[in-house]
């Protein structure tokens, strides 16, 4: 995210830096995608930029230390969905749920008004959409 996404100068400095760093494999970079392109895909309204990292990859929050580390496989999140290594299971079981009925691949998004329906909430605000309707 940019303070100034206006800021013409600062982006090009920005996207230059990233493509040098994704450029080196050993910095674990699948892909950088830049604000077009995420917010097609629905993400991140505000940021100009998103760094895709390869499985088994994550980066740190912390201000001191390596930006990039090697890590061992587990959840997280803000991870692109087109990576199958980086997918989750989904799985749900109780009244007016169809046995051995498969979603596929789904938004994470449904998940809350899916469940939430399921119990008898509603959930108006959610952005997601029921997958049993």
């Amino acid at each position: 995210m940019l303070k100034d996404p206006a800021d013409a100068l600062t982006l090009k400095e920005v996207r230059e830096l990233l493509a040098k760093v994704a450029a080196d494999p050993a910095n674990g970079i699948d892909r950088i995608l830049d604000a077009d392109e995420l917010h097609k895909r629905g993400g991140f309204p505000t940021a100009s930029f998103f760094v895709s990292l390869q499985p088994g990859w994550k980066m740190g929050g912390a201000l001191d230390g390596p930006v990039l580390s090697k890590t061992k496989p587990g959840g997280t999140h803000g991870e692109l969905p087109d990576l199958p290594d980086l997918r989750a299971a989904f799985f749900l079981v109780g009244p007016g749920v169809p046995q051995a009925h498969s979603f596929g691949i789904i938004d994470m998004r449904d998940v809350a008004p899916t469940v939430a329906h399921r119990i008898g909430l509603a959930f108006p605000s959610a952005e997601g959409k029921d997958l049993l309707s």
